[in-house]
């Protein structure tokens, strides 16, 4: 089986540290430019890297365009201090270029793979323990990128000093530095607090300790969660903070498309060749629903972080069809239905990723908030088509459908800690969470409001905005025939439902300090970096 990364194309900082810490003595001299260039990510399909124009931005704007998260010290970086004669600026061959890797973006919209993967069948599915310690142990060190590579269980970042720090070096004319670009090194947000003696918002949790993996993935060296990323924060603030509403994407078949198919289904010539020769029906039925549409709410929609969305919601789907490898525990679509003894043939089914309705503690004076948990969770819906053609609430449930989504909401850690992607996708929804806690209590009148990171005119963009994905469609041959399934969904942000999951605790939050990592406050006169915007 041939696994699938779908997450590269978004993911620059990956790939390209790697570099970082690679240990070229180990291989050939003549193999050094080849795999300089190889291992950078592809950051330049993004928009802002490599056009000057800063038509429609702001004064003192770095050439770009209106993006401060362009990871451009990422690449200084490596170009002054990994080989720096082997690029082609210094004479070398070596040069930072996209390369295709899993899935790219093509001129037209579509989000395509490289590679095909082959479905195991189902009924008798066993999927084999993958081993990937290989590529997904993060086992390259990245000590050398700065104080906040010190590894700590809790460190609080400040919006309001990262706020500060991002319109001082507006206006001189920079991009963000790498320590902002990785937030720090923040890997999870566990708290939400206020300091009432500087009047500022914070976020808090396990930081530094960020490795990459041969696979040119970042991650926290234990918790195997990727760092936060400032673009994700610039995508996601000045949504919520102006309480813009719900945001995500979707991705739904083509009505006409979609009846075609369905319509070739019942037909007695169909039904006939079903019985003949299954897998070629099915073929057939695939290539009529045809592909899908890939849609951005409530980000631009050449957005990388919605397009992060996008890929992390395509991603479950192939899981949950048995198209990509799962984790233990987690049993895809095929076998639940075993399990429940139901044949749904021509199934449709919608799986979507939503905000969870698990409680958020506070401390009585709602200064400190605690994310237990994961807010992220799947939901599933059965559907049908109408007399008319359109997709409805089927009248029957699809219990496996049902169980599949409760299962992958119960098994998000170890998903997590599979496929990076997914990490992203906990810290874009963490992110919409506790910045409408912040939003709800600036509103308030604690704390004061963030200019820059309300500021939509900041956010990265791609060169070209997804527009069609392939349908995620799987098929199995049963005793009485053939069982297709297509799916559809999405990701619902809906950071106004946080309210509602407040519980205030008299006692939880007795332990917590908002004062200085141990070991951090030396970070402060260490002349290789600014001024921190963390603790």
């Amino acid at each position: 089986m041939v696994r699938i990364v779908w997450f590269n194309v978004a993911w620059f900082a990956a790939a390209t540290l790697v570099l970082l810490g690679l240990p070229f003595s180990a291989s050939a001299q003549q193999e050094r430019p080849r795999s300089l260039s190889e291992l950078h990510a592809e950051r330049g399909l993004l928009g802002g890297l490599e056009s000057g124009n800063n038509a429609g931005g702001l004064p003192g704007m770095p050439a770009g365009g209106a993006s401060l998260a362009n990871f451009t010290e990422l690449m200084r970086l490596i170009e002054t201090t990994i080989a720096p004669d082997q690029w082609a600026n210094a004479g070398g061959t070596a040069t930072m270029s996209p390369f295709r890797s899993g899935v790219r973006i093509e001129p037209n919209g579509l989000i395509a793979r490289f590679e095909d993967i082959e479905q195991v069948d189902a009924p008798k599915l066993r999927l084999p323990k993958t081993d990937r310690s290989r590529l997904g142990q993060p086992t390259i060190r990245l000590d050398e990128l700065g104080a906040w590579q010190q590894r700590t269980a809790l460190r609080w970042v400040s919006l309001h000093q990262l706020d500060a720090q991002l319109q001082q070096r507006l206006e001189d004319g920079l991009s963000a530095n790498i320590a902002m670009e990785l937030l720090g090194g923040l890997c999870r947000i566990d708290y939400v607090a206020f300091d009432a003696e500087s009047g500022e918002w914070m976020l808090g949790g396990p930081a530094g300790s960020v490795a990459a993996t041969p696979a040119g993935d970042l991650l926290h060296s234990e918790l195997k969660l990727p760092p936060i990323l400032l673009e994700d924060l610039l995508a996601v603030a000045p949504h919520v903070l102006r309480g813009q509403g719900e945001f995500g994407c979707t991705i739904d078949p083509v009505q006409e498309r979609l009846v075609a198919a369905y319509k070739m289904a019942r037909e007695p010539v169909s039904i006939r060749n079903l019985r003949s020769d299954p897998d070629r029906w099915a073929e057939e039925w695939k290539a009529k629903i045809g592909r899908q549409r890939a849609t951005i709410i409530g980000l631009p929609k050449d957005s990388p972080t919605g397009y992060a969305l996008l890929i992390a919601d395509a991603h479950m789907k192939r899981v949950a069809l048995g198209l990509e490898p799962s984790v233990d525990g987690l049993k895809n679509y095929w076998l639940e239905s075993d399990l429940v003894s139901q044949q749904n043939k021509g199934s449709m089914v919608r799986w979507w990723f939503s905000i969870s309705d698990t409680r958020i503690p506070c401390d009585t004076k709602r200064n400190i908030y605690h994310f237990e948990s994961s807010n992220v969770c799947v939901l599933s819906e059965a559907q049908m088509l109408n007399q008319q053609g359109q997709r409805v609430v089927a009248d029957r449930a699809d219990w496996a459908a049902d169980a599949f989504a409760r299962n992958f909401t119960t098994h998000f850690e170890g998903l997590q800690q599979t496929y990076p992607i997914y990490g992203r996708l906990r810290h874009i929804v963490d992110l919409a969470v506790a910045l409408e806690i912040v939003r709800a209590q600036i509103a308030a009148g604690v704390g004061k409001p963030l200019r820059m990171l309300e500021n939509p005119e900041l956010q990265t963009h791609m060169c070209v905005a997804p527009t069609e994905i392939d349908s995620v469609v799987a098929t199995r041959r049963s005793s009485d025939g053939t069982v297709s399934a297509m799916v559809s969904g999405g990701v619902s942000i809906a950071s106004q439902t946080t309210r509602a999951r407040l519980r205030e605790h008299a006692k939880h939050f007795e332990t917590i300090s908002l004062e200085s990592s141990p070991g951090e406050r030396e970070q402060a006169s260490d002349p290789a970096v600014e001024r921190p915007f963390w603790r």
